[in-house]
């Protein structure tokens, strides 16, 4: 199977930007990503992406993966954090398990999507064949279009990754949130769930793909959540795009003959804002690309890179919001209407910037321990 040039793909995804615009505020409303947009993205391919190729995947480089989370990001904050969740964790399937995992999830239905969820409680039981997985899963983004689960928890103390079929689990309606709320990132109860041996993976094992592409050799903690990033960085190019358009042709409401992009204040504005919205592309994408290209030669990322991976991951995200926030406050009183899409954007960036991996605070010291040669403790990389 030949892959689809890379410059298809971004056209697939920049075409479908009038229709994310368009239904962004149902999205919101029925805090869920509508059915339509699910339906496109899996016929275009983007699902593909990141996907072994044994499953009709492309196993192509993250940087492309999340150039094309930045896109459907830019149309709709809520699309794009929900492809990003979906795509990073067909990754995680095949990095992280063996054969048999894979040919679970993807054997009879290569269409098949993983959603996850954090489960600090989560209780695991031996049984024949496998384990018994109780407990309840927050966070689990795109859960409505998922049937497969991941996780981690532990075995004999040992953290370990999961990786289930959801069942007759229930999905419990705690998602009510400021930003964001078109992730349909619910609970989901697992009640005597069962995994077989071969879907439990020790942290530190890497499957067979591993030697297949880079993209399966990248360090989890320092490469992955780029993902959720591209989709802060995307959905803030979406935020200046609509504050363009809108600023462009307005006139003061008090009174004034000229229009309000002709104030050299609004000029100085967007051209602060695009410079930051470009720089966290910039980084973000650059670094991917470096991570790629040292991974085609080499089994392993340098720490140092790691270092830096982990906080320009977490930087990106606050240039973005820094963008927001800059043309918000000068879109004046109309932007806090709920009508408003400007106002949505705001929300979504907000709470995506909120993400625990992206946190600032813990990948800057990090990186400042290492920079100064000290120990930087415990790190997942």
């Amino acid at each position: 199977m030949t892959n689809p040039a890379i410059d298809t793909l971004l056209t697939s995804a920049r075409a479908m930007y009038p229709a994310l615009r368009a239904r962004q505020r149902r999205c919101a409303e029925e805090r869920r990503v509508p059915d339509e947009t699910i339906d496109e993205l899996e016929a275009s391919g983007l699902f593909n992406v990141t996907k072994p190729r044994e499953f009709g995947g492309f196993e192509m480089p993250y940087h492309v993966f999340c150039e094309l989370v930045m896109e459907i990001a830019r149309g709709c904050p809520s699309s794009g954090w929900v492809y990003a969740v979906i795509g990073e964790h067909n990754q995680t399937v095949a990095a992280y398990y063996g054969a048999g995992a894979m040919q679970d999830v993807w054997g009879s239905d290569p269409s098949a999507r993983i959603a996850s969820g954090n489960a600090p409680d989560l209780n695991v039981k031996r049984t024949d064949g496998g384990w018994l997985l109780n407990g309840q899963l927050k966070y689990s983004s795109g859960c409505d279009h998922c049937d497969w689960h991941f996780t981690v928890g532990r075995i004999d103390g040992k953290p370990t990754k999961f990786v289930f079929r959801r069942g007759d689990s229930e999905i419990i309606d705690t998602w009510q949130v400021m930003g964001l709320e078109g992730t349909g990132s619910r609970d989901v109860k697992l009640k005597n769930v069962f995994l077989p041996d071969h879907c439990a993976s020790p942290a530190d094992y890497f499957g067979p793909k591993f030697k297949d592409a880079p993209i399966y050799r990248q360090p989890q903690w320092s490469t992955n959540p780029y993902s959720l990033a591209s989709a802060i960085v995307g959905a803030s190019q979406g935020a200046l795009d609509i504050f363009i358009d809108d600023i462009r042709e307005r006139t003061p409401r008090m009174g004034g003959k000229f229009k309000i992009g002709e104030l050299q204040s609004i000029q100085m504005r967007i051209a602060e804002s695009s410079a930051e919205i470009d720089a966290a592309r910039r980084m973000l994408l650059g670094n991917l690309r470096e991570t790629h290209e040292f991974l085609l030669a080499h089994d392993e990322l340098p720490r140092e890179v790691m270092t830096r991976n982990r906080r320009d991951m977490a930087y990106a995200p606050i240039l973005a919001k820094r963008s927001v926030d800059r043309i918000f406050y000068a879109s004046g009183a109309t932007s806090i209407y709920l009508s408003n899409d400007l106002q949505r954007y705001y929300r979504d960036i907000s709470a995506g910037a909120q993400q625990i991996f992206l946190n600032w605070d813990a990948n800057s010291t990090i990186y400042g321990k290492v920079a100064l040669g000290l120990d930087p403790g415990q790190v997942r990389w």
